[in-house]
């Protein structure tokens, strides 16, 4: 594609709002016009300060020309998420440069057809106050799952966890029950990935970089991105260059200057 534009893929900031505005005027000086957060954003998050992180955000996406497209994760207000109208281009709108790819839907973005199925089960949900930190309804369902297959191919899936099947040590031990319930979303996940055979998936959630093949029974393969959390200075974002499969990705050093 000609004068194709990168674009900017980010892992979990959990409302890092130094963070942020570091990672987006990185993706900015690499001339991105759009920037993908795959969840963990912190969305809305309720307390004293809310709606500020957003507003200071959106604020420098304006002035540095850059739209912001966030799939949710299980620390995101799924209140919030859920409530939200989706527009034409398939997105929903926080504020003018912050938008909102819904679970189970798709948009457009530099000529690449992109699917969201984000959320993920919180293995620390009995310690959190639904409603504050905790959403009843943070996971994907197979009704949304199932909406995304039936739209057709995509370029790129944008999840929050990560499929079945890419080998990731968490930080917790879980017991037998929370294991269960964590694989649930996971399960869910890799069916869809075998069912479109995407070719390439980015999510986060696992705080770490991890770069993992998925084959498929009919020959091909699915590269899976984990990208790490804020601080992490070169685990923490990519460039994705539009084009033909297999896409072109490049490390996101993110930097002050």
């Amino acid at each position: 594609m000609l004068n194709a534009q990168p674009i900017a893929v980010f892992g979990d900031w959990h409302g890092d709002a130094g963070w942020a505005l570091t990672a987006i005027r990185s993706a900015a000086r690499a001339g991105a016009r759009t920037a993908i957060h795959v969840g963990d954003f912190a969305l809305d998050w309720p307390g004293a300060k809310r709606g500020r992180y957003e507003a200071k955000l959106n604020k420098y996406l304006v002035d540095l020309g850059l739209t912001l497209v966030v799939s949710g994760g299980n620390h995101d207000n799924w209140d919030t998420l859920a409530k939200l109208a989706v527009e034409s281009d398939g997105l929903g709108t926080v504020r003018s440069n912050i938008r909102v790819l819904p679970r189970g839907g798709r948009t457009t973005i530099e000529g690449l057809t992109v699917g969201g199925l984000g959320g993920a089960f919180s293995v620390d949900y009995r310690h959190r106050t639904e409603g504050k930190d905790w959403w009843r309804n943070e996971e994907p369902t197979p009704e949304e799952a199932a909406a995304l297959v039936a739209g057709g191919p995509l370029d790129i899936l944008i999840t929050h966890d990560a499929p079945a099947g890419v080998p990731l040590k968490g930080d917790f031990q879980l017991s037998e029950e929370l294991t269960k319930k964590a694989d649930k979303t996971r399960n869910l996940l890799r069916q869809v990935v075998d069912s479109l055979a995407v070719p390439q998936l980015f999510c986060g959630h696992w705080h770490q970089r991890c770069i993992y093949e998925l084959s498929h029974p009919d020959g091909s393969t699915t590269r899976v991105d984990v990208l790490n959390m804020e601080n992490s200075r070169h685990g923490n974002g990519v460039l994705v260059w539009p084009g033909r499969s297999p896409l072109r990705i490049d490390p996101l050093e993110i930097r002050a200057a």
